[in-house]
């Protein structure tokens, strides 16, 4: 898969040790708008996905993820891989950490059914919830917010958003 972007902070030179972490993110295009998983209480917007879990595929956990964030089914046949983003900084939670984030993003086709939600307690905190958007829309809004926010998964999304849109210009 072809990397779209590293961020790689550089704040890290005195870290002894690393942890690395895989996930997966669906790019749901419905039209003009792109399936988004949206925070009510921050404003920001995420592709649906999360971790790949233990002896989990990277098409097992973008379903799952996809299914539990937004309530919409994928079609597996219908899975294409568009790239992947890494980021390497100094960890939130222990300082001698560096912290790896490999995401890796898929475009993906959903049924037309929406489930329920099955949310994280802490999802549900942040008021996370399914919302059609128009790309720029999103991007403008993580850009924003993203330079005050203390995570940079926002900023992450944003390029992500950025690429997308250049490419279908």
């Amino acid at each position: 898969m072809r990397l779209l972007y590293e961020f790689d902070y550089n704040d890290y030179d005195k870290c002894i040790r690393s942890y690395e972490r895989n996930a997966v993110r669906a790019i749901i295009c419905k039209g003009n708008d792109i399936a988004m998983v949206k925070s009510d209480k921050e404003g920001y917007y995420k592709f649906p996905g999360g971790g790949i879990e233990k002896n989990e595929s990277h098409i097992e956990a973008l379903i799952r993820e996809t299914l539990e964030e937004t309530g919409l089914s994928i079609i597996p046949e219908s899975i294409r891989e568009y790239g992947f983003t890494c980021e390497k900084r100094k960890s939130t939670y222990d300082f001698d950490e560096i912290f790896i984030q490999n995401s890796y993003y898929y475009f993906a086709e959903v049924n037309d059914s929406i489930s329920e939600l099955s949310l994280d307690e802490y999802e549900k905190v942040l008021g996370y919830h399914l919302e059609f958007v128009p790309p720029a829309i999103a991007y403008e809004a993580n850009k924003e917010i993203g330079k005050n926010y203390y995570s940079s998964f926002i900023l992450r999304e944003a390029k992500v958003l950025e690429l997308l849109i250049n490419e279908n210009k």
